[in-house]
């Protein structure tokens, strides 16, 4: 069996967007973070990868990969539901809500579900967002409900998106799935909720010690099968340490049969590929190299990167990426939003 403790959290969460530019001017100028990588996907070195962090060092990236010629995806299993960030307060929700309408962002009224208040929104792509904060003062929902945004001209410290809470893929079989983390990576269910926005389905926490639900499955025996597109997430990458703690996870799942990827080398880190048993992409990747292996910190995300393998086909690369955007010219600000369902909406599981 995997050691307990083996896994920290979540290393990245990589999704698929339409347009590099759309998605910059977006999760910089909006949201507040920074890019930090500026490569492409090494497996289809046509089309670039994207990486976001608050702070290069902690991990916690959002990446994307940009794929134009896709179309939208649909959540379901094998095509997770949402990601999540956390912040400190309900009063930086309040906040939050502030700055997204003064960006012409809907975001959804506060909701209270498993001890956490949150607001939802979408991405210029369809993509679901979730700001949480722990619900400390036990506020009832409709309370919450009931709160003004507050304006905010600008994004305050205590707003700054610095960690995932969580990643909620889907799931037909909990117990199933959560025996299967445990099994293979070490992971412990923490809690088995009904989910209260949809009758016959339920919430399960999967995390360790110090993150006991860094993945928060939404269940129901009848979820259907998605895919993955614009505005979905690709795949959840967790973190270990090093090498030797990844050869340790790929050893559980070679002697339990799991298909895998093997360890690849992504310059950055290492990552090994494999599906839980819903169909859901998951990834173990080290914490090293790095980000500022190839680049230093203050100039991190400015230029278009390459591993080293690749440097000799550079041009090759960069001509077909001026090509695309020729096609695909940016579209800033968005005309319109994906409208942000109501609150309760955002917790429940497509069915077939």
């Amino acid at each position: 069996m995997t050691d307990e403790g083996l896994i920290f959290g979540l290393h990245h969460v990589t999704l698929v967007t339409s347009n590099e530019q759309l998605n910059r001017k977006f999760y910089t100028e909006v949201l507040g973070l920074k890019r930090v990588k500026l490569s492409v996907n090494q497996d289809d070195v046509y089309h670039r990868h994207l990486f976001y962090a608050d702070d290069p060092q902690k991990g916690n990236a959002i990446t994307f990969f940009e794929w134009p010629e896709l179309p939208n995806g649909m959540i379901g299993l094998g095509s997770p539901h949402h990601l999540s960030y956390e912040v400190d307060s309900v009063d930086a929700l309040l906040r939050w809500r502030g700055w997204l309408s003064s960006k012409g962002v809907p975001s959804s009224d506060l909701v209270a579900r498993d001890e956490r208040v949150s607001t939802y929104l979408r991405d210029p792509d369809g993509v679901i967002v979730e700001i949480t904060t722990d619900n400390v003062e036990k506020l009832s929902d409709g309370y919450v409900s009931s709160l003004k945004a507050e304006p905010a001209p600008a994004l305050s410290p205590d707003m700054k998106l610095s960690s995932f809470n969580h990643a909620s893929p889907l799931s037909r079989d909990p117990e199933t799935t959560a025996r299967f983390l445990e099994k293979v990576l070490g992971l412990k269910r923490s809690y088995s909720r009904p989910n209260v926005d949809q009758e016959g389905g339920s919430v399960v926490g999967v995390g360790n010690d110090t993150r006991p639900d860094f993945l928060r499955y939404l269940s129901a025996k009848n979820a259907r099968r998605g895919y993955v597109g614009i505005g979905n997430i690709h795949h959840i990458a967790m973190g270990v340490a090093g090498d030797e703690e990844q050869l340790r996870v790929l050893r559980t799942l070679e002697h339990r049969g799991v298909r895998n990827s093997g360890v690849i080398d992504r310059f950055w880190f290492h990552s090994l590929y494999f599906r839980d048993p819903d169909g859901n992409l998951l990834e173990v990747a080290t914490k090293t190299p790095g980000y500022t292996v190839d680049e230093p910190s203050e100039t991190l995300g400015s230029r278009l990167v390459l591993p080293t393998w690749l440097e000799p086909r550079r041009s090759e690369i960069q001509n077909a990426l001026d090509k695309e955007d020729r096609s695909n010219p940016l579209r800033w600000p968005p005309s319109s939003y994906p409208p942000v369902p109501d609150p309760a909406e955002q917790t429940m599981v497509a069915i077939a």
